[in-house]
C-alpha cells in the first residue's frame, strides 16, 4: 500500500454519502478508501481490518479523517450486531485513536435513530439520545467515541438521497419501481428530514473549513411525513402517485422498532454554514442530474 500524505482521508467512498463527499473533495488533497464497490483512485481496504486501517492513517497523516463507511441496513444491525459493529463502531475507534496522535479532526455520521421519537417536537443537538434499536445504539456508541476527542464533528442526518450507482436510497428505489408501473409501499406514520447527499457533503466540508466542532444536525430544513415525501417524489419525477400504498409501520412485518417522529432540527447548521436545500429543491436537482 503506497500512499502520500494528504489533507483529508475519506474512509468509505463507495456508498451514497461517501460518493458525495468524494465529489465535494475534488480539487482538494485527499485519499479515499473503498471496499465492496470499486472506486477509481481509491485505496482498497476492508475497514474491519484494524491493522490495515491504522497503517493507512499513519501513512496518509491527514488533518481530517472522515468516516463514511457504514452498515446502514437497520434490520441487519438487529440480526448481526457483532458484524455490523465491526463496520459502524470499530473504525471510528481506530480513527479517533490515530487522530489523537496526529492532531487531526475526526468526522463521523450519525442518525435520527439515536432518538426514540417520543419528544413531541423536532430534536435539536441538546436532546439526549434514547435509541430503540441496535442501529441507534451503535450510532450512540460511535458518537461517544468521537466526542472523546476535542477536534471532532458528529454529523447526524436523516432521509439521505441523491445520485447513487447502486440506486438503493429511498428516492431512487421508489422512482425505479414506479417507472415499471409496480406499486410501492411507504410507511404512512414516519417523519423524516430529507437530506440531499451532495448538499450534505458540502455542508460537512464547510463546517471543517470553519473549524467547527461538536454535534450538528446536518440535514435538510424540513421534517415531513414519509408518505407525503413519496408523493412529492412522484410529482417531481412525473410518476403515478396512485401506485403509492401507505401502510402503518407496525403492518410492515419489520423486525426492528423505528422511531416514528424523530425529525431533526437543523437550525444550528443553518446558523453556521447556511441551510441545505428543501426536499423539493433536492429532488429537482437530482432529476436534472438523472437527465
Amino acid at each position: 500500500m503506497r500512499t502520500l500524505p494528504t489533507d483529508y482521508l475519506l474512509i468509505g467512498a463507495g456508498g451514497l454519502v461517501g460518493a458525495a463527499l468524494r465529489s465535494a473533495l475534488a480539487g482538494r488533497s485527499f485519499t479515499a478508501t473503498a471496499h465492496e464497490r470499486a472506486v477509481p483512485g481509491a485505496v482498497t481496504i476492508d475497514v474491519t481490518d484494524s491493522a490495515a486501517l491504522r497503517a493507512l492513517i499513519r501513512a496518509v497523516r491527514p488533518r481530517a479523517i472522515i468516516v463514511a463507511a457504514a452498515a446502514a441496513w437497520v434490520e441487519r444491525c438487529e440480526r448481526e450486531p457483532d458484524a455490523t459493529r465491526a463496520v459502524n463502531v470499530t473504525p471510528v475507534r481506530i480513527a479517533t485513536e490515530e487522530a489523537e496522535a496526529l492532531g487531526a479532526t475526526v468526522v463521523v455520521f450519525s442518525s435520527e435513530y439515536v432518538f426514540d421519537g417520543g419528544l413531541g417536537r423536532s430534536y435539536d443537538e441538546s436532546d439526549l439520545p434514547a435509541p430503540l434499536n441496535e442501529y441507534g445504539r451503535q450510532k450512540v456508541e460511535l458518537e461517544r467515541i468521537a466526542a472523546s476527542r476535542e477536534a471532532h464533528l458528529i454529523c447526524r442526518t436523516s432521509g439521505v438521497f441523491g445520485p447513487e450507482g447502486a440506486r438503493k436510497n429511498f428516492v431512487l428505489s421508489l422512482v425505479d419501481t414506479l417507472r415499471t408501473g409496480r406499486p410501492y409501499t411507504v410507511p404512512s406514520d414516519q417523519l423524516i428530514t430529507p437530506t440531499y447527499a451532495p448538499a450534505l457533503a458540502e455542508s460537512v466540508l464547510a463546517l471543517l473549513d470553519r473549524g467547527a466542532s461538536g454535534t450538528f444536525h446536518t440535514s435538510g430544513p424540513q421534517v415531513v411525513n414519509r408518505f407525503d415525501f413519496a408523493r412529492e417524489i412522484a410529482d417531481v419525477f412525473h410518476l403515478d402517485a396512485g401506485l403509492l400504498q401507505g401502510r402503518l409501520t407496525e403492518e410492515l412485518g419489520l423486525l426492528t422498532r423505528r422511531p416514528l417522529a424523530a425529525g431533526l432540527d437543523a437550525s444550528k447548521l443553518a446558523g453556521a454554514v447556511g441551510p441545505m436545500p428543501t426536499a423539493r429543491n433536492g429532488l429537482l436537482e437530482l432529476l436534472r442530474r438523472e437527465g
